[in-house]
C-alpha cells in the first residue's frame, strides 16, 4: 500500500475520532441551552399573561367605579325630579287656595324656545310679561324651563346655572338653580313665588347666568296672574 493511502486513513481516523470526542463533550450543553431557551421563552409568557390579566382586572375595576358614579348621579337627578314634584303639588295648592279666597285681576304667560349664555352675569332670556294691577295686588309667578350646560367633554361637570326673578328691572333675588353632576346633563328647573306690588303696570322678567360652560334651555314657560290683596 502506498505511503499517501496510509496517510489519508491516519487523517481521516484522527477526524473521526475528533468529531466523536467533540460531540461526547458538547452533548449536555444543548439540551441545557435548550432548556435554558425555553423555561425562558415560557417564563416571558407568564410574565405576560399576567400583566394582561393585571390590566383587565384594572380596566374592569375603572368600569365598576364609572357605573357606581353614574348609578349616584342618576339618584341623585330623580331626587330633584321629585323634588320638582313636590313643589309643582305645593304651588297647585296654593295656588287653589289663593283662587278661593282672593279674584284673579289679570294674567299673562308667555313661551320661550332655544336660549343660551356663557355669562356669569343676569342675562334677559327674553322670557317677560307685562301686567297690569289696577290696584295693589300680588303678583304671582310661575316659571319652568328646561335646564343644560353643554362644552367640550369633561368641562361641564360641576358648572351651575342659575334663574332669577326680575321685577320692573329690579333683581328680587328669588332664584332657583342646576347643579350638573354629569357632563352635558339635562336637569328640568321651576320658580315659583309671589311678590306684593302697589297698583300700576309690571315687568315680570327671568333673566339667567351660569358658573362655566354654555348655559342652554331648549323650552321655557312663564305665567304671571294678578292677584287681589
Amino acid at each position: 500500500m502506498k505511503p499517501e493511502f496510509i496517510l489519508l486513513i491516519i487523517i481521516g481516523g484522527f477526524l473521526s475520532a475528533l468529531l466523536v470526542f467533540l460531540i461526547i463533550l458538547y452533548k449536555p450543553v444543548f439540551p441545557s441551552s435548550l432548556n435554558q431557551l425555553t423555561n425562558k421563552n415560557t417564563s416571558e409568557a407568564a410574565s405576560s399573561d399576567t400583566d394582561t390579566i393585571n390590566s383587565l382586572k384594572s380596566k374592569i375595576k375603572s368600569l365598576e367605579e364609572d357605573m357606581g358614579i353614574i348609578s349616584q348621579q342618576q339618584k341623585d337627578q330623580i331626587a330633584t325630579y321629585q323634588d320638582l314634584k313636590t313643589d309643582a303639588s305645593t304651588q297647585s295648592a296654593q295656588i287653589e287656595a289663593l283662587r278661593s279666597n282672593k279674584s284673579i285681576l289679570a294674567s299673562a304667560s308667555t313661551r320661550g324656545s332655544l336660549f343660551t349664555t356663557t355669562s356669569a352675569t343676569y342675562t334677559p332670556m327674553g322670557m317677560y310679561v307685562n301686567i297690569k294691577c289696577p290696584n295693589n295686588c300680588l303678583l304671582w309667578i310661575n316659571f319652568y324651563t328646561s335646564s343644560k350646560n353643554v362644552g367640550s367633554p369633561g368641562t361641564t361637570q360641576g358648572n351651575v346655572n342659575t334663574y332669577d326673578v326680575f321685577l320692573n328691572n329690579s333683581d328680587q333675588s328669588v332664584y332657583s338653580q342646576a347643579s350638573f353632576p354629569v357632563d352635558s346633563s339635562y336637569i328640568p328647573v321651576s320658580l315659583n313665588v309671589a311678590i306684593s306690588v302697589a297698583a300700576g303696570v309690571h315687568t315680570v322678567d327671568i333673566r339667567a347666568k351660569t358658573t362655566g360652560g354654555k348655559l342652554q334651555s331648549d323650552s321655557s314657560a312663564l305665567q304671571v296672574m294678578a292677584i287681589e290683596r
